[in-house]
């Protein structure tokens, strides 16, 4: 070859070989469709949101917009209603169910501030809430959200709205907004309420925000899962590739994947491939032994702290398949795409170079077997006002829970519901219907026939007259709980006790928030919340032999400016035993806070005034008293010595001074001088 055409072959052969990957892209055949496997993940990310700090506010308000549908969510871009329109209530053959879990952290003894949580919901919801040791009002839709449990806090109804600027304009009438998040088929939510630094001090929503810390969730439906065969590539090597998408905030996080895959023997010959972006590090959990090709950086739930530097991979699906071959992996087990999240599980039903479809359609949600009986009597709950017993069951929910509903009475099966448009409705007044009255509980039974049951099912309902109720308040200065008391001295221990009359044992009475106000320039002192105690200070006793309910807190003893008087308060729940809406009924009284200062000593300074002017009086009088009684006992005939005595010499003076001081000692002393 002539040496003067060897550089112009060696630079052909090197922009063949630059040319080799996108060859190598060209070749690979890989058909993406849906596998049976799962993929659920949590993430911050949501579709309008904002966060704010708020400060120096008693009370923090947050806001929650639940969008429930079938249909695929519409982008923001694609119409400026469905962003702002809070669509109605839909009335579908399924209810969603919804873990909703309030988080609060306790710093330097710091008590938690008062939350308002607002949930505006689209259709039918299922709420299991959970918010412990945190003083929480909620307002919800009642006709719209049901509790899987009693929700063990004060509620509120929200009032009905349209807009979403008309909600955000009520809520901040309520108290600063500290966050809202609009959220598509949520199954799960997780919602921080420690104060979020570097945010601004209003919330103003977002599209497409990043909640941080602040708010995870995890959605209802599974993310889409795909698989193929990689052509060309002999073996029996798996790729699991994960991709996940840039968010709109760059700051460094961690994402958390666990791999679960199902294989009958041994490990699998697999290659775990995770792209993200370049603040993403990963810490993999996985329960058989796997290559790793990530980007960034990664370490393994056993040894998080060695981080072992990744590769530079590419951010493309083709460019991804392409890596899985290059590895040698001849299926792509799974591949999927998700938005940021701060954790990934991903499931495989089986492992092996065989691909298993998914069923089609893919179905999240697996259908109910039959009726749902339990469920659907725990929503019959009695609404009890003018001598009048309500029940209202709504049609929907009881074709949801795939009932179907022969006959609903009362006891005395003549007294049937009502059908009525989209519900039925079964009321009576106390006095019919087989009510059976006593001094403060009305109580009867529903007897409801099913179509899927050969006998009726019952169940007992009760009103209780919360109006007769009294509430009592008392404080005490002895665990003995013997004289009431209105005063309360600081730095010194007082006893509560909340007494409520009459005792009605149907009734189930939990003390359920405490607090002391000791005026405008003092922060509330709280006592108790959530029926729990706030601090080491405070105490819960035992009840009284009446079931009376009782704690013991102690006052500080140093606070500035020193307070004189303040209002105890008490809120106790009521709730029936059979149904579980709660009523909440708050007592308070008035006490004088009193200086330790001289009342240490046991006396307070009118009362040393006035045994100051007492004694002064008594001297007084005494000494006027005295000098009367000497002016007339005294002997006439000795007054003149006494005058002349008082003329002598020094010497002489001296001496009788000395004689008169002898004799007042001893007698026998003053013989002898003589």
């Amino acid at each position: 070859m002539d040496r003067g055409t060897l550089p112009q072959a060696v630079a052909l052969l090197l922009a063949i070989c630059s040319l080799s990957p996108t060859n190598l892209a060209e070749t690979v055949h890989c058909d993406l469709q849906p596998v049976d496997s799962e993929v659920t993940y949590i993430t911050s990310q949501v579709t309008n949101g904002c966060v704010a700090q708020v400060t120096n506010a008693a009370l923090e308000v947050h806001i929650l917009f639940l969008e429930f549908s079938k249909a695929p969510p519409q982008r923001l871009e694609d119409s400026a209603v469905a962003s702002e329109t809070i669509l109605p209530p839909r009335r579908s053959t399924e209810v969603s169910t919804l873990d909703l879990t309030l988080q609060t952290s306790r710093q330097n003894g710091t008590r938690p501030r008062e939350v308002l949580l607002i949930l505006s919901v689209s259709k039918n919801v299922f709420l299991k809430f959970q918010a412990p040791g945190v003083p929480v009002r909620l307002a919800y839709n009642p006709n719209l959200v049901f509790f899987q449990e009693p929700p063990g806090v004060n509620t509120t109804q929200l009032p009905p709205f349209t807009t979403k600027s008309q909600l955000l304009k009520w809520a901040d009438t309520e108290g600063p907004i500290a966050s809202a998040a609009e959220l598509n088929e949520p199954k799960s939510i997780l919602l921080r309420l420690d104060q979020a630094l570097r945010e601004p001090s209003s919330c103003s929503l977002e599209a497409h925000k990043d909640m941080g810390h602040t708010l995870e969730w995890s959605p209802h439906t599974q993310a889409s899962v795909r698989g193929c065969r990689l052509e060309g590539v002999a073996g029996h090597k798996e790729a699991y590739i994960l991709r996940v998408l840039p968010g709109p905030e760059s700051w460094p996080r961690t994402v958390t994947v666990k791999v679960e895959l199902s294989c009958a023997s041994g490990d699998p010959e697999a290659v775990l491939i995770l792209q993200g972006p370049p603040y993403v590090s990963w810490l993999i959990d996985a329960n058989h032994t796997m290559q790793i090709w990530t980007t960034g950086k990664y370490s393994f739930k056993i040894f998080p702290e060695g981080n072992i530097s990744g590769y530079d991979l590419p951010d493309t699906t083709q460019g991804l398949l392409e890596e899985a071959q290059r590895l040698n992996a001849s299926v792509v087990a799974s591949f999927v795409e998700l938005p940021l999240a701060s954790f990934v599980s991903l499931r495989a039903r089986s492992c092996g170079s065989e691909l298993r479809p998914s069923p089609t359609p893919v179905q999240t949600i697996p259908p109910r077997e039959g009726c749902n009986q339990e469920l659907l009597l725990s929503l019959i709950q009695p609404k009890c006002s003018d001598d009048v017993m309500t029940l209202v069951l709504k049609k929907d929910l009881i074709s949801t829970l795939r009932c179907t509903i022969m006959n609903l009475t009362f006891w005395d099966s003549s007294c049937k519901a009502e059908d009525r448009d989209d519900q039925l409705v079964l009321r009576s007044t106390y006095s019919k219907c087989g009510m059976k009255v006593t001094e403060n509980v009305v109580s009867n039974e529903v007897v409801v026939n099913f179509l899927s049951s050969s006998s009726p099912q019952r169940k007992k309902v009760q009103c209780i007259n919360m109006d007769s109720l009294s509430l009592q308040l008392g404080l005490y200065l002895s665990p003995h709980f013997l004289q009431t008391s209105n005063s309360i001295e600081l730095g010194q221990q007082g006893f509560v006790q909340v007494s409520v009359s009459p005792s009605i044992p149907e009734l189930t009475i939990q003390l359920d928030s405490c607090q002391l106000n000791l005026g405008p320039d003092m922060e509330i002192v709280e006592l108790i919340q959530s029926q729990a105690a706030k601090s080491s200070c405070v105490s819960l006793m035992s009840p009284s032999p009446g079931g009376d309910m009782r704690f013991s807190f102690l006052l500080r003893g140093h606070m500035v400016p020193m307070p004189t008087t303040g209002i105890l308060s008490c809120t106790v729940a009521l709730r029936p035993r059979t149904w579980s809406l709660e009523v909440h009924r708050t007592v308070s009284m008035r006490l004088n806070i009193v200086s330790p200062g001289l009342h240490d000593k046991g006396l307070v300074l009118p009362a040393v005034l006035g045994i100051t002017f007492g004694a002064f009086l008594i001297g007084a009088l005494l000494t006027a008293a005295l000098w009367y009684i000497y002016l007339h006992t005294r002997h006439p005939s000795k007054r003149e010595p006494v005058v002349a005595v008082a003329a002598p010499a020094s010497s002489e003076s001296s001496s009788t001074n000395h004689s008169i001081g002898s004799t007042q000692s001893t007698p026998c002393s003053t013989s002898s001088m003589a």
